[in-house]
């Protein structure tokens, strides 16, 4: 095995162990939180509350975070980037003003103002940054998104406006198709990368678009 691609499969391994980590840390959060506040399922009952508000009522209190860190990403002025290697400007937690917390790993959780769904499409999606504001800042290869539904904590593989219920298969999760360009793909946004991973036991493989 040639230099470089022992410098890549070394990469993909942190990547997945980083990943795999702020996981658990994000799913013994919710499990505190549903101790607190009930069951995931009643989480939307309030319509009050924005998504960014939840994220910060059953996520952010139950997170190692470094002390006073919540910053406004909208003022960082950092570029974040789809997987096709496009500036994603027009992904609602990369251009609205969001909330960010840092982990004591580094790590970094993603809030931002959106509109409260209806019980029945439920799902808070989280954004993190595995290594915080360090490049690459890419969808699929530092950035993944989860969704926080009844299901429990799920890599994203919805569209916008499709049920928490929806299943998709490894195909179409890398391949789509996606009316939004989500799949994990180098011609696409890369937001249902970690659905893959997890749907390959923590595992990036060969086929994975690195």
């Amino acid at each position: 095995m040639t230099v470089p691609n022992l410098i890549v499969n070394y990469q993909k391994k942190q990547t997945v162990v980083k990943l795999k980590k702020i996981y658990s840390e994000i799913t013994q959060a919710v499990k505190l939180a549903e101790v607190q506040y009930g069951s995931i399922d009643t989480w939307n009952e309030d319509n009050t509350l924005s998504t960014k508000e939840k994220i910060e009522k059953y996520l952010f209190p139950f997170v190692k975070m470094k002390k006073d860190n919540i910053s406004d990403l909208k003022k960082q002025n950092i570029k974040y980037y789809a997987l096709n290697g496009n500036v994603e400007n027009s992904y609602r937690p990369f251009y609205a003003s969001s909330n960010v917390i840092t982990l004591i790993s580094g790590a970094q959780i993603f809030a931002w103002d959106n509109t409260p769904t209806s019980t029945s499409y439920f799902t808070l999606s989280i954004i993190v940054d595995i290594n915080g504001t360090s490049k690459p800042n890419k969808l699929g290869r530092d950035i993944f998104v989860f969704s926080i539904c009844p299901k429990g904590i799920i890599g994203k593989n919805t569209d916008d406006g499709e049920s928490y219920t929806v299943s998709k298969t490894r195909n179409v999760l890398l391949n789509g198709p996606s009316k939004n360009s989500y799949n994990c793909s180098k011609s696409a946004r890369g937001e249902w990368c970690a659905a893959v991973i997890m749907l390959d036991n923590w595992e990036i493989k060969d086929d994975y678009p690195w």
